[in-house]
């Protein structure tokens, strides 16, 4: 009977380590609410989603002071450990930036960067080191139809937008997805997204462009969406992981 009684817990916990689960990273102080990374997990810790949610309240109050206001999100261990992003960092700009016309309206960039916070931050401005930012990547570790802005941001890179947005063809600014590269390498895909556009409560649900190669071995994301839910938050995400 122990035996039985022992085979059968031993079962249970062979079924309880195979369901899906949920981690979460700390939270930080965002307006008068928060944000929070978070990643989804199959039955075997694969990664499905990885995003963070902003609590209701996150968007209210924030700084109008110049330049951006950085917000520094740690990721769950199984996000850094499976796929090649490292941390995320959300940068509020109240007075957007530039080109003028297209991205000079309150807006958020949401980085998910690819390699360690420390690094990031010792990028220096274009200036200081313009070779950096303007040795780019092998072509076919971005995806057709991104060219790179000229010049580039410290403690980010150089920026590549996709040529085909609505917003770079008379259209207003909603949301974009970017890529950043710096000294060779892809540094982190950033989804761009207005202010105005989230206060419109989005449903948004679309695939991201995807490079030929990929130089760092992981998961990566192929879907990006953002919802508003019902309790005044926001979730943003990176979703259908494809190992590579």
């Amino acid at each position: 009977m122990c035996a039985s009684l022992a085979l059968l817990l031993g079962a249970c916990a062979k079924d309880d380590a195979s369901q899906p689960s949920t981690q979460t990273a700390p939270a930080v102080a965002m307006g008068n609410g928060k944000a929070n990374t978070w990643v989804n997990l199959d039955g075997q810790g694969n990664p499905t989603a990885m995003g963070f949610t902003l609590s209701k309240g996150a968007l209210d109050q924030l700084p109008a002071t110049v330049p951006a206001t950085e917000y520094m999100l740690a990721l769950p261990d199984a996000a850094t450990q499976k796929t090649p992003f490292q941390h995320v960092m959300i940068d509020w700009n109240p007075l957007g930036h530039e080109p003028a016309g297209i991205y000079d309206v309150p807006h958020f960039d949401f980085h998910f960067y690819m390699m360690p916070m420390a690094e990031v931050m010792q990028i220096p401005p274009y200036a200081v080191n313009p070779a950096g930012f303007d040795k780019v990547p092998a072509a076919a570790y971005l995806p057709t139809g991104y060219v790179k802005n000229p010049g580039g941001v410290p403690a980010m890179g150089a920026h590549w937008t996709d040529v085909s947005s609505p917003e770079l063809h008379g259209q207003p600014f909603t949301e974009t997805f970017v890529f950043g590269t710096y000294n060779g390498h892809v540094t982190f895909w950033e989804p761009m997204v207005a202010l105005s556009y989230l206060r419109t409560n989005p449903t948004l649900e679309q695939d991201i462009k995807q490079p030929a190669q990929y130089e760092t071995p992981g998961y990566y994301p192929t879907h990006f969406s953002i919802l508003a839910k019902p309790d005044g938050s926001y979730e943003v995400s990176l979703s259908n992981f494809v190992k590579r």
